[in-house]
C-alpha cells in the first residue's frame, strides 16, 4: 500500500492507480474523440500525455491503429498492464516537448487538460513542433483544455474549493479534495495545492503541482506561429463553437 505521507515528492503521477480513482468520473470526451475518428475517416492516433489509458484503451478496443506517449514510466506501465494483447511497442515513455518517433499519424490529440503542464511558452511551442513533424499533409491536430475561470486567476477567493469525492481503491477509504490556488498573474501558472481529505475531514496526504492557465489569444497566437491553421474551435463537446460563455477551449487543428 502507498504510504503517501512518507514520500516528501508526492506526485499524482508517479501513482497510476491513484490517478484512475480520482478520475473515476471523467468519460465525456471519449464520444468526442470517437466522433471526430469516424468524420475524418482516421485510422492512425498518437495521443500526447496518454496517461494510464482513459482515453486510449477506447480507442484500441475500437481497432485504431493507437500510439500513446507520457513521460511518466510508471503511467506507461500501468496502461501496459490493462492492455496485455497490445502491441507494448505503441506505448511510449517520452517527454512532449521533443519526441521522434519516425513515422505520421492522422489524427494526433493532446486531451483533457494534459496541454496545462507545459508551463512556459517555449514548452508549448517545441512541443506543437515535435507533432507538426509527426503530422502528413491531411493530419488532424486536436486540443482539448479548459477555459481558465475567474475563480482560478483573480487570487480574490481564499476560500478552499471542495473539487471532488473519490474511492482511494489502496484503502477502499471514500477522500475528498480540497483545493486551494494561488496565480502568478505574470508567469499564467497557477500554483494549485490539493488536500485529501478523509471523512472525519482529517487531512491524509496533500499533493502540489503547477498548471499553466493557457487563454484563447495566447493559444491561438501560438498555435499559428507553429504554422498550424485552427480549423475549428469549439466550446464543449457537443461540437458547439467557442464563444465568453464556453467553459472548454477544443481546437482542431490542421498544418
Amino acid at each position: 500500500m502507498l504510504n503517501k505521507n512518507s514520500d516528501a515528492k508526492f506526485s499524482i503521477y508517479n501513482n497510476p492507480q491513484l490517478y484512475d480513482d480520482i478520475m473515476w468520473w471523467k468519460e465525456d470526451d471519449i464520444s468526442f474523440w470517437q466522433s471526430i475518428i469516424k468524420k475524418y475517416n482516421i485510422e492512425s492516433v498518437l495521443e500526447i500525455c496518454c496517461g494510464t489509458g482513459r482515453i486510449g484503451i477506447p480507442l484500441i478496443q475500437s481497432g485504431i491503429k493507437y500510439y500513446g506517449l507520457d513521460n511518466s514510466k510508471s503511467f506507461i506501465e500501468f496502461f501496459e498492464s490493462k492492455t496485455s494483447n497490445y502491441d507494448k511497442k505503441k506505448l511510449i515513455v517520452a517527454d512532449a516537448n521533443s519526441f521522434n518517433l519516425d513515422q505520421k499519424f492522422d489524427l494526433i490529440l493532446i486531451g483533457f487538460n494534459s496541454l496545462a503542464h507545459l508551463l512556459t511558452n517555449q514548452s508549448a511551442t517545441s512541443c506543437f513542433n515535435s507533432i507538426r513533424r509527426h503530422m502528413h499533409n491531411n493530419s488532424l491536430f486536436g486540443i482539448d483544455i479548459f477555459m481558465p475561470t475567474h475563480q482560478l486567476t483573480s487570487n480574490i477567493d481564499s476560500n478552499k474549493t471542495d473539487l471532488m469525492d473519490f474511492i482511494d481503491s489502496s484503502t477502499q477509504k471514500k477522500m475528498n479534495i480540497i483545493e486551494s490556488t494561488q496565480y502568478n498573474q505574470d508567469t499564467e501558472v497557477a500554483h494549485i495545492l490539493w488536500e485529501f481529505q478523509n471523512k472525519l475531514n482529517q487531512i491524509e496526504f496533500m499533493y502540489n503541482f503547477e498548471m499553466r492557465m493557457f487563454f484563447p489569444d495566447t493559444l491561438n497566437r501560438l498555435l499559428i506561429d507553429s504554422k498550424f491553421n485552427i480549423d475549428h474551435f469549439y466550446g464543449n463537446y457537443q461540437f458547439e463553437k467557442f464563444n465568453e460563455d464556453s467553459e472548454k477551449q477544443i481546437y482542431l487543428c490542421s498544418k
